[in-house]
């Protein structure tokens, strides 16, 4: 009996699966697809505090995000430049094989091209039965399970807990772009109903661009590839548009006897951005620190686990529910409100305000700063 499986094989997974053999414990690790970082649908935004705090590979940098452009809905423009980077923009193959590496590196056993038929959880340990793409089945006993498996909960009933209540719909695509190297975000109804869209310059004349809205995304993406590059379709093939749910809202109780949740499938994500990789990494960290008291204990019930949820919302969950808020006030605006605080908003209080309180991984506060200015304040409080 190994001591510890994890389910998921994204960056959440490998850094739980590493740190934990790093502890001295057995950890085996499963992931679906058969190549560790294949089919990743994210932009890969990381502030520069995940890479002090967890000594992140260096080498997975493909480039930076300083100049930012935002786009309103009828056309106005508003520029941030800062004097400092605000995040790295990093090959998500690259940057999950690192962790892969590193946890191998550790004694961990990593078997991709897994799927999980069954999953139970008993009072004396843990079994998975697991299956690859010839069909053939292995069983496999561990005295706890980690869930990492991102926006997939089919194990969540099988160990008597509740996915999260509320997502966006994201979608992604990667194209050829030489315009110009501001990050470009974009405002309104018409594009993105409930959230924004953007264009990321990354490196060698390549951008991601992708939304975020609370209906349709596949439709509203290729309504905003048909605006930002004409004839889209000569060169993007509609299957190339990556489309994925993003996770609004934390889960009720992200532990159960001799099991613990991390990363987005435990709601460790920014409501604001959608941007999952620090607060993914935060949370494995302390579900580490759990698990390695647990182990000293020899006790695995929810009772002796429960400390890892209180831990991690503790640490987050006031980020979390202010970028919720945030987020489903602004996207009761009308274009026409949105557009006002483009014209009229001051661009000096902006500015002060960006410049004091902005932080790539942390919004509570320049979310409060920002509700401060009179005219946010106002249009936030006209009818809807």
């Amino acid at each position: 009996m190994k001591d510890i499986i994890v389910i998921g094989g994204g960056h959440v997974g490998l850094f739980t699966a590493w740190k934990l053999a790093q502890a001295g414990l057995e950890v085996e690790l499963f992931e679906r697809k058969r190549t560790i970082g294949e089919s990743i649908v994210c932009t890969g935004i990381i502030g520069g505090e995940a890479f002090r705090r967890f000594d992140l590979p260096e080498d997975t940098i493909l480039g930076s995000i300083q100049k930012i452009r935002f786009h309103s809905p009828f056309g106005s423009t508003f520029d941030y430049d800062p004097e400092r980077v605000l995040a790295w923009i990093v090959s998500r193959p690259r940057f999950n094989r690192h962790f892969a590496d590193r946890a191998r590196s550790q004694g961990v056993r990593i078997t991709t091209g897994a799927r999980i038929k069954s999953l139970q959880i008993k009072k004396e340990g843990v079994t998975v039965r697991a299956a690859d793409d010839a069909g053939s089945e292995t069983h496999h006993e561990a005295k706890v399970l980690v869930i990492a498996t991102g926006v997939n909960y089919k194990l969540f009933e099988r160990a008597g807990l509740q996915p999260p209540s509320s997502f966006l719909g994201g979608a992604q695509v990667q194209m050829s772009y030489t315009e110009d190297d501001h990050t470009h975000i974009y405002l309104g109804r018409d594009v993105a109903p409930g959230s924004f869209a953007w264009i990321v310059p990354v490196d060698q004349g390549v951008a991601r661009v992708g939304l975020l809205a609370e209906k349709n995304p596949a439709q509203f993406m290729k309504k905003f590839l048909s605006q930002v590059r004409p004839g889209w379709r000569d060169d993007i093939p509609e299957s190339a548009i990556d489309l994925r749910p993003i996770v609004q809202n934390p889960i009720e109780k992200s532990y159960a006897d001799r099991v613990l949740v991390v990363g987005e499938a435990a709601g460790q994500i920014k409501t604001t951005t959608g941007g999952g990789i620090f607060y993914g990494m935060l949370g494995a960290e302390l579900a580490v620190e759990t698990l390695r008291n647990a182990f000293k204990k020899n006790k695995f019930t929810a009772a002796v686990l429960s400390p890892y949820d209180r831990r991690w919302k503790k640490a987050i969950g006031e980020e979390l529910r202010m970028g919720f808020y945030f987020r489903k006030l602004f996207s009761k605006l009308t274009d026409e409100q949105t557009e006002e605080l483009f014209d009229r908003m001051s661009q000096e209080a902006l500015l002060t305000v960006a410049q004091r309180e902005a932080n790539f991984d942390w919004h509570k506060s320049i979310i409060l700063s920002i509700f401060k200015i009179p005219l946010v304040r106002r249009v936030f409080q006209e009818p809807f």
